[in-house]
Formats: C-alpha cells, sequence, structure tokens
C-alpha cells in the first residue's frame, strides 16, 4: 500500500461538528460527553495515527481532552482555520493576519498567539492558519501586494512565537502551516488572501527562506484544487504539488462541489460519493500519484464533512474506503520520482568502441563465446520462462512511443539489452544475429577480464523472418532473411522465433507465401531438434499501417493456423498477445503459450497487470517474450521492469507486489560491466 510510512489523520471538528450538525464543535462550545466521545472513537481507530482538532473554549474540558489525547500517543494537530473564519463577535478585520490596518493586524496575531498557547496545552506538534480574506483587485493589485507584505509580517511574528513558547517548555517549536483556500467571494466558498499555489510559494520563500523560519510550512487541501485558481483563471491540477514540495508541511485530501445549483456548492467536504462530488476514485488517485511522485512524506488528514441526518461514521468510513482502494492503486504505488535510467552510464562509449575494434580483429570470439557458453538441460527450469525480444530495428521499426528513431541508437539499445541480461532474472534473448553475437562477444570479454558473463545458463532465441519491412507495400511478403536453422544449431543456440501476420484483405496471397515459409522452417527446426517460438497475428490495413487485430476471436482463428504449420509440433510454442477474454484465446490450443508485449505504453503498469491477468488466463500460459515494454518504460530502469515480470511469471507475485518492489531493483548492478574494458 502506498504511504505506509504518511500517518494519516482524521479533521474532527469537520467529521463530528456537534449533534445534529450544530458546528458546535467548530466554536469550541460542544458539550463535553460529545466531544470526548467523538475524540476517543476517532483515537481507537486504528487507521488513525493522528487527529486534528481545534480550540475548546471550557478550561476543565481542555484539560480531559489534553488527557485523552496524549493517552492515545497519537499525533495531534491543532487548526485555528475554525476560529480564524468563524472570526467570533467580528472584532478582528476579515483580512486577520494580512490586514494592512495595522491594529487590526496585530489582534489578529495576538489570536493566533493565544491558538498557539492552547495547542501546547493540548499536546500539539503543529498548527494550521489561514491568510486571511482577500481585498480582491478592484483597485489594481497594489492592496492585494500589501496584504502580502503584512501576511509575511505576521507569520514572521507568529514563528518566532511559537519558537519562544516552545524554548520556555523545552520541547520542539510547533510547525506552522498555512493553508491554501480559494479567492471566491461566494457563498460556500472562502475567498481568502492565500489563494493560488504561486502566491503561497511567494510567501513561502520568503518565511522559510528569508526569515529562516524552519518550522514554518504549506497545507495543499486537495477540495480545494478545483476551486484554486491563479492568473490563467483555471483550476489548479495535482501537477502543482511539483512547485509545491519544497514547503509542504501537510496534505489535506477530501472534496467540493462546483455545480451552482447544488445545495453544498462549494468548500464543502462532502463525501467522495456525493452525486456532485469533484473528487472521486480517478481525481483522488491523481492527486495521492502526483504526491508519491514527490516523495511527499509528511501527514495526510482525511476532512469530510456528514451529509445533514447523516451518521459521522458513515461520512468517515467511506472516505477510509475511497482512500484505501486508491493507496492500493497500481498507479498510485507506481512512482519514479527524479529517477531516470541512463543507458551510458551503464553501457559507455568507451565499451562500443571495444565492442567494434573486436568485430575488427577478433571476430572469431563470436565462435568461441558460442562453442564455451553454458547451456540450460533444459529449455525451462520450472516450466515457465521470461524471455526479452530484441529483433525490431531489423524489420524497419525503431519508434518508442512518440520518437520514430528511439531504438536507432545502437549504443542505447544495445546497453538496454545487456542491462536485462546482466541485472535481471530474465530467462533469456531472442535477437536477430547482429544482436545475438554483439552478446557473444561482450560475454567473451566480460569472462576474459575476470567478469561474469552474460549468456551462461540463458535461452538464445534466434530470429529469423524479418523481411516484413513495417511500411512497405508488400509487408506481409516476410521471408526467411536473418537466423538459418543451421547456423542457430552450429552456434549451440536454444530455440528459433518466427511470425507471420495473416492480412485477410487483397494483400493475403503474401501472408499465405509467408505460412508457407514458416513451415518449411519449422520442419527445418524439428530436423535438428530445436524449438520453435512462432508469433501467429491476425492484422488489418489501415491509414497508419498494419495493426494487429486485437480481439479474441480473430485470434483465435490465427492460433488454429498457426499450431498446425510444419511437420510436427512437438516442440511448437505460440507467442500471442493478451487481450479481453484471453481465457477463450488461450483454450484455442494445447500449445505452450507465451505473452508479448506490443508498443511501448510509457511505463510499465499496464504491461504488469496484462501479463499477471493473462498468468492467470489458463495452464498452458507459461510466460512471456516481451521487448519494447521492458526496454523502453518510460524513464525506468529496464532490469527492474525485467525482475518485476520474472517474479510474476516465476512466483505467481501480483502486480501490486511487484509494483513496490521496483524502487528497490532500480539502479541495483550498475557496475555489472566494469570488468568489459579491463584494467
Amino acid at each position: 500500500m502506498a504511504f505506509r510510512e504518511n500517518p494519516i489523520s482524521l479533521v474532527h471538528f469537520m467529521a463530528f461538528p456537534g449533534p445534529g450538525r450544530t458546528n458546535s464543535v467548530q466554536r469550541g462550545e460542544a458539550r463535553e460527553e460529545y466531544l470526548l466521545r467523538s475524540l476517543q472513537q476517532v483515537l481507537d481507530d486504528p487507521d488513525f495515527a493522528g487527529i486534528e482538532i481545534t480550540r475548546i473554549k471550557k478550561r476543565t474540558t481542555r484539560q480531559e481532552v489534553a488527557k485523552l489525547l496524549e493517552a492515545s500517543g497519537k499525533q495531534v494537530i491543532f487548526s485555528a482555520q475554525p476560529v480564524q473564519l468563524i472570526n467570533e463577535d467580528d472584532v478582528i478585520a476579515p483580512e486577520d493576519i494580512s490586514s494592512r490596518d495595522e491594529t487590526h493586524r496585530q489582534l489578529a496575531v495576538a489570536r493566533i498567539k493565544e491558538c498557539i498557547d492552547q495547542a501546547m496545552e493540548l499536546g500539539a506538534k503543529a498548527l494550521g492558519l489561514v491568510s486571511g480574506r482577500d481585498p480582491g483587485t478592484a483597485s489594481g493589485l497594489r492592496e492585494r501586494q500589501e496584504a502580502m507584505v503584512a501576511l509575511v509580517r505576521s507569520l514572521d511574528e507568529i514563528c518566532l512565537y511559537a519558537k519562544e513558547r516552545a524554548q520556555e517548555l523545552a520541547i520542539p517549536p510547533l510547525e506552522i502551516s498555512l493553508e491554501l483556500f480559494d479567492r471566491l467571494a461566494e457563498p460556500g466558498c472562502k475567498n481568502q488572501l492565500i489563494g493560488p499555489s504561486e502566491d503561497a510559494i511567494a510567501v513561502a520563500r520568503q518565511v522559510r527562506d528569508v526569515y529562516g523560519h524552519s518550522n514554518f510550512g504549506l497545507l495543499y487541501d486537495l477540495s480545494h484544487m478545483p476551486l484554486l485558481k491563479g492568473i490563467t483563471l483555471e483550476a489548479e491540477t495535482p501537477a502543482v504539488l511539483k512547485a509545491l514540495a519544497p514547503y509542504l508541511n501537510h496534505i489535506h485530501v477530501g472534496s467540493c462541489v462546483t455545480h451552482r445549483e447544488d445545495p453544498l456548492y462549494g468548500d464543502s467536504h462532502p463525501r467522495f460519493d456525493y452525486p456532485g462530488s469533484v473528487v472521486g476514485e480517478t481525481e483522488l488517485a491523481a492527486f495521492m500519484t502526483a504526491l508519491a511522485e514527490i516523495d511527499y512524506q509528511g501527514g495526510i488528514g482525511i476532512e469530510v464533512m456528514p451529509l445533514p441526518e447523516e451518521d459521522s461514521s458513515i461520512a468517515i468510513e467511506s472516505a477510509k474506503a475511497y482512500l484505501k482502494i486508491v493507496r492500493n492503486r497500481l498507479d498510485v504505488n507506481y512512482t519514479l520520482g527524479s529517477y531516470f535510467f541512463q543507458t551510458r552510464r551503464f553501457f559507455t562509449e568507451e565499451m562500443v568502441d571495444l565492442l567494434t575494434e573486436t568485430r575488427v580483429y577478433r571476430p572469431h570470439l563470436i565462435e568461441e563465446a558460442a562453442n564455451h557458453r553454458q547451456r540450460r538441460n533444459d529449455l525451462t527450469l520450472d516450466g515457465k520462462m521470461v524471455i526479452l525480444a530484441a529483433d525490431h530495428p531489423a524489420r524497419n521499426v525503431t519508434n518508442v512511443g512518440d520518437d520514430p528513431g528511439g531504438m536507432g541508437d545502437r549504443l542505447d539499445y544495445l546497453g538496454r539489452i545487456i542491462r536485462v541480461l546482466a541485472s535481471s532474472r530474465i530467462d533469456g534473448v531472442m535477437a536477430t544475429p547482429d544482436i545475438i553475437e554483439d552478446l557473444f562477444l561482450v560475454d567473451y570479454l566480460l569472462k576474459e577480464n575476470g567478469g561474469n558473463g552474460l549468456l551462461d545458463n540463458r535461452l538464445l532465441i534466434g530470429c529469423m523472418n524479418r523481411s516484413g519491412l513495417a511500411g512497405v507495400e508488400y509487408e506481409m511478403d516476410d521471408r526467411m532473411t536473418a537466423f538459418t536453422a543451421q547456423r542457430m544449431h552450429q552456434l549451440g543456440m536454444d530455440g528459433a522465433k518466427m511470425m507471420f501476420r495473416l492480412d485477410m484483405g487483397q494483400y493475403s496471397r503474401y501472408s499465405i507465401q509467408t505460412i508457407a515459409y514458416c513451415a518449411e522452417a519449422i520442419k527445418e527446426c524439428n530436423a535438428l531438434g530445436m524449438p520453435v517460438f512462432l508469433e501467429p497475428l491476425p492484422v488489418v490495413k489501415t491509414s497508419r499501417g498494419y495493426q494487429v487485430k486485437m480481439e479474441a476471436n480473430d485470434l483465435i482463428k490465427t492460433i488454429g493456423i498457426g499450431a498446425g504449420l510444419g511437420d510436427s509440433s512437438k516442440g511448437l510454442w505460440l507467442k500471442i498477445p493478451y487481450v479481453p477474454e484471453y481465457y477463450r484465446v488461450v483454450r484455442a490450443t494445447t500449445l505452450p503459450v507465451l505473452m508479448l508485449g506490443g508498443a511501448s505504453k510509457g511505463n510499465p503498469v499496464d504491461t504488469i497487470r496484462d501479463f499477471e491477468r493473462g498468468m492467470g488466463e489458463g495452464l498452458n500460459v507459461r510466460g512471456a517474450m516481451v521487448g519494447r515494454n521492458i526496454l523502453y518504460p518510460g524513464k525506468d530502469d529496464p532490469a527492474a521492469v525485467a525482475n518485476a515480470v520474472c517474479s510474476i511469471v516465476h512466483e505467481g507475485a501480483t502486480s501490486l507486489d511487484v509494483v513496490r518492489k521496483l524502487k528497490e531493483w532500480r539502479g541495483m548492478n550498475m557496475g555489472a560491466l566494469e570488468e568489459l574494458v579491463g584494467n
């Protein structure tokens, strides 16, 4: 589960506003029995490591609450926001601590100091507050700029006071968090100076970086995000968390309502499943993913208010359930942060130059490496396998996502292949002669210099037909232009890969010719006792070239054709993409099936999920032969992703299991090729 180490808290005064939703808790006037009972309910909940409370006016009640909180051992956060927003008796100007009137500003600061005293009395470790009402721009930006200056001055005084009081009590100073609210002067909204993130960051920079208050930061609330609009007048998105990251102290998750006709319009904090709620599972997941990307380590508070006549427990349990679902989603658990795999840190220009020199002066080492390679006794160790596919450039395919030449840089392409072989548990590699021979040379040179080779006990599978060049008119005429069965046998390789694509349209004759080529090649491999991995794909010609028909019925028909090729199917494996209703697809044959990965998806989450599903769809699904989605998993480490796929195939691990472990696998063994260049 994501955010396992982040303390989860509940904003108590929102979830338990008072009997009959009287808001007596926010006013600090709740009956003692209601307050103690509701606090105890939260403190007894194992899902909460903390609680967020507000002012309690009655001294004796406050003392009882302090005992209760201390006995719980849970983190306590004091919220001054209700005190400021209710603004009892209107003694202080609505601009609060950002008031341009010095008298009102000082009164507002004094009120926050009283909140600090009460927070310390209650054992709180942090305090949240708001900026005060936005003066608007009716007279230009001058008043808003003056309010920002006043706010910074107030925050400086507040942080100093928190430090002074902490010093007197010999305890750490309170963490002071300024919460961002909307600037909408409408019913149900808060119309606060802070405000959009760009202004919040400007204030935080001054208070933290100029005035040096390390105990100051920002509180960002998901429920305010759709209402926060800056210079562009567009609502903020989770992307803003990257800019806020250096100053984030605390996070609230909740929702709001933006339909003006809805009775809960505005900053109302309804349940995520309320019909008018802006934030549902998808929006919450996007927000939590962005938090994970910045490696957020702070607290997360659930802020939800029960609907009229609704029991508080319903609202709380609903919010907890949504958060739990999201924390267990793959997209939330899969995060890279600042990680970016760089091939040249693993496989350098010097190594490529050495490889070229070896090809020029010592090409015979290819045969020597092949002759001395330790082969497996059996094709599989446990009846399953994961094979890295590296044959795409030979078929005029070099695109990775939107990059048309992504696989065209041989240093990067070969480096990624070697990265997977040197640093993961992958069973082997399927490639064209140039790649296989590069790997033989690297294997030899590593061993020559006292290192570990790449290829011992790994499967080497040769690609045979590559003449079906992507984009040419007669692409379906895919002849045997790469490895021959005899050459693979000479090199002691472990299998052959071939494919045919079935075009039922005007070029069907070329598909039939390719099927005939494959049938003859299967016979040749059978004669040498060499297993064959056949990829039979139904395709359709589109304006963007040939596309695989990813439908169960089409695949079922094509499997029937492929399984019947050659003079025997005893060594035949099929390579079939994962599609919906895969169980129907794999029932079309008794032959063992490997899943393929297809075009690069940008990150490995979908591929990992599909492989987990596929492995559960039939006993004859025995693993994967996958290329681009391991070699080019966005910014991720190819070796880490290979380990993830291997864990799913060989160990029956779940997608969530392996996504959580990716962080552990990333960047491991980056010095695996140090011996390649010798001393």
